[in-house]
């Protein structure tokens, strides 16, 4: 077991024990409802209350590894939910189901955990890389490698050049690097490169991702490459945008999905189990025990799932999906019901009001990552249609700003700073009238995938429109952003682009704002907007911060 499994195991034996030590409470809390209940059953208030810590207990104390006090408080649950839908019940009724709470209160107080918490199995924790990636290039053409390794440079990628096939196992025995770029017929030897990671591989040795170039675009050279495990093959003089692009999809075949999960139930032991479950799996979770708050959670949590139980004082699970429905922003966000009802017709109801799927408590801990993980997929591919930009995958305009108005909401309550830069790329027009549209693409696409690649996972990247770019800096002045993106500036003006008309290279401007000039978000942009006209006036190819 890993240390992160044992982590979690310690958590769930922990939250088991503040059950334990809450029963009492939890039931010294139905027995003074059920006295009120049976001293008035006609008491709605008193009958409402009864139900929902009945309800409450019935869903947390399988989970918590009481099984059977669960199952009989659905049974006496349900007696309850027969009443409340009109069944008449004489004094005779009422005092056999008061005795029978009683007898369920006696008994839970002396009841012993009959099982370990299997609702709550250790699950991966999550993975998070942030260094930056080293490549090792392998090719004997020094003159033309080192062009390759200064683009590469500008990326972000440390790049260490070797000559000699002989050194590569050598330099893999020092240090393993993210990829290996190696060229197929190097030292002019026919697929030697390809017979050298063969090698490698018969002495049983690991190795990083490995991608071939090569002169010859044929049949017999791909399939070599793919035949040695290759996982890319790019031909010569090498396109090193779609050579980093290719890396960027390697890299992030193993990440975590980390799904954004708002909880929302007013048990909060149950909400805290759950939540330490979803966390283990590689989930973003917040807790919410008060719905009125809802609206406003929603808003700067922005959740990709809402998991929440059906009964809960107040403003009951139906009643909330429907306040939540009523923001158009929040028509296709998945809402899960949790919940202990067994009734299958209260459960269509349920669905019926705009929820996706309902699930009764206790519930496996795999089929409830496994549920909320394909529907919080499915909403996520449905959003990236949506707000992504279809050349270059950034935040299209109307979600950038949207991130923006986010950020600034979270950085008012956390006291925090959020900076804002425009960015518009020099020259532009010039490039798409004597290089072809096609080439103006690709300057965008570079542009777009230097800023994901040597920005924080943090920041926001949006194309605003044409060759505008936003960038957003969460929890960072406009003076720190400024350097950040100075940094990248000089990095993208070095990077040649090649076309069948020449090379060349494009350059940016950029004005930044942060919320200590203002918090709307439309003044912020405003500024950072001014700030870029100046620096466009000022000889373009520079960044000034907004006044």
């Amino acid at each position: 077991m890993s240390s992160a499994d044992e982590e979690l195991e310690a958590a769930i034996r922990a939250l088991g024990q503040v059950f334990i030590s809450k029963l009492p409470g939890k039931l010294a809390e139905i027995e003074d409802a059920k006295d009120a209940f049976c001293s008035n059953s006609d008491n709605k208030e008193h009958e409402a209350l009864l139900h929902r810590l009945l309800h409450t207990m019935a869903g947390s104390a399988g989970t918590f590894g009481f099984p059977e006090m669960g199952a009989k408080a659905r049974v006496l649950e349900s007696q309850l939910k027969a009443h409340i839908a009109g069944e008449v019940w004489d004094q005779a009724r009422l005092d056999l189901f008061c005795r029978d709470i009683e007898t369920y209160i006696q008994e839970s107080r002396v009841a012993e955990p009959e099982a370990e918490p299997e609702a709550l199995a250790p699950v991966k924790a999550p993975v998070v890389e942030a260094e930056r990636k080293l490549i090792y290039l392998v090719d004997s053409d020094f003159e033309k490698t080192a062009e390759i390794v200064a683009q590469l440079e500008q990326f972000a990628f440390d790049v260490c050049h070797i000559e000699c096939l002989e050194y590569l196992a050598e330099a893999l025995d020092e240090k393993m690097p993210h990829f290996l770029v190696i060229d197929l017929d190097c030292q002019h030897g026919y697929h030697a490169g390809g017979d050298e990671i063969e090698r490698l591989q018969a002495q049983g040795r690991k190795l990083p991702p490995t991608l071939f170039m090569s002169n010859l675009n044929s049949f017999e050279s791909r399939l070599r490459a793919v035949r040695a495990g290759g996982e890319g093959f790019f031909l010569k003089p090498v396109d090193v945008l779609a050579l980093t692009e290719r890396m960027e999809e390697i890299l992030a075949l193993p990440e975590p999905r980390l799904y954004r999960i708002l909880i929302i139930d007013d048990d909060v032991d149950l909400t805290n189990a759950y939540s330490t479950l979803l966390k283990s799996a590689g989930m973003i979770v917040e807790v919410l025990n008060d719905p009125e708050l809802v609206l406003e959670r929603m808003a700067s949590f922005r959740p990709e799932l809402l998991l929440m139980d059906i009964y809960m004082p107040n403003c009951d699970g139906v009643e909330l999906s429907k306040v939540i429905r009523q923001d158009h922003s929040y028509l296709d966000v998945p809402i899960i019901f949790l919940s202990s009802e067994q009734d299958e017709q209260k459960q269509i109801a349920a669905v019926k009001v705009g929820a996706d799927d309902f699930l009764c408590k206790p519930i496996a801990p795999e089929l409830l990552i496994s549920s909320l993980s394909s529907r919080a997929e499915r909403f996520r591919s449905l959003r990236t249609l949506v707000m992504r930009d279809g050349l270059t995958g950034l935040f299209n305009h109307t979600a950038i700003k949207e991130d923006l108005i986010a950020k600034i909401s979270s950085a008012s309550r956390t006291v925090t700073c959020v900076a804002v830069a425009m960015i518009d790329l020099d020259n532009f027009k010039m490039v798409n009238d004597t290089y072809g549209h096609q080439m103006g693409d690709q300057v965008l696409r570079t542009l777009s995938h230097m800023l994901k690649q040597r920005l924080r996972k943090s920041d926001a990247v949006g194309r605003y429109g044409g060759e505008e770019f936003i960038v957003i800096f969460p929890n960072t002045t406009a003076d720190v952003a400024r350097m950040v993106l100075d940094k990248i500036r000089t990095a993208f003006s070095r990077v040649v682009h090649v076309s069948e008309h020449g090379e060349f290279k494009v350059g940016f401007s950029a004005g930044i704002a942060d919320s200590r000039q203002t918090a709307n978000p439309d003044e912020l942009l405003t500024v950072a907007d001014a700030a870029l006209y100046k620096a466009k006036a000022n000889g373009k190819n520079q960044v000034v911060l907004g006044e």
